[in-house]
């Protein structure tokens, strides 16, 4: 890929222009390119982790796995698409890190109920670049819905993270009930997206 100019049009430059010189390496397409967590955020959400092994529901190509490997976790990496999966295993090549991720090509909510990792962490598709037009995004708004990814992942798992855009509407995480904080993430001052961690004890008691 071309360092100097986005290879897929001016439409993506500001995406493209947020990539280090390793991710401009990353095997890419439109849609990998602009919901890439790129890797100054993701680790910083791969730092605030508490778990030493995470399952990746939905790891696209495979940037917050990535990270996660890099950390020294260890990472179960999901996406239903196998080219995602073959991009995700390409780009982890780049940072030595793709013997770190156990891979798997599958639907995440028929998989991870049979998964054990300390956490888990949820980046479903938020609809496309589209999504910033709305005034605010809901859980239903995730695909597939965010309140069903929820309940899965609090009934299997301990740790629960998940990426949020920044119009998300936050009274929709309050009426869980559930204890929670809320990380910003930036890139040169500009917010990108908010992560929300919910901890609890094993088994949701």
């Amino acid at each position: 890929m071309n360092s100097e100019s986005c290879p897929f049009g001016p439409s993506l430059e500001r995406y493209w222009g947020r990539l280090s010189s390793e991710e401009r390496r990353f095997s890419l397409d439109e849609e990998a390119l602009y919901s890439l967590a790129i890797q100054e955020v993701a680790l910083e959400i791969s730092d605030a982790i508490l778990g030493e092994s995470v399952v990746d529901a939905f790891c696209g190509a495979g940037g917050l796995s990535i990270a996660m490997a890099r950390r020294g976790k260890r990472v179960i990496a999901i996406d239903c698409s196998a080219e995602r999966i073959r991009m995700a295993r390409e780009n982890a090549m780049v940072f030595e890190v793709e013997g770190e991720i156990e891979f798997i090509c599958g639907d995440a909510l028929q998989l991870v109920p049979a998964l054990e990792a300390d956490a888990i962490l949820l980046d479903p598709p938020w609809g496309g670049t589209g999504y910033g037009r709305q005034e605010r995004f809901l859980l239903s708004d995730f695909q597939p819905d965010g309140a069903e990814l929820l309940e899965a992942a609090f009934a299997s798992f301990r740790e629960v993270v998940m990426r949020l855009p920044k119009n998300f509407c936050f009274p929709e995480i309050e009426r869980l009930g559930r204890s929670f904080r809320i990380q910003e993430n930036r890139n040169r001052d500009e917010l990108l997206h908010y992560c929300v961690y919910f901890f609890q004890q094993a088994n949701g008691e």
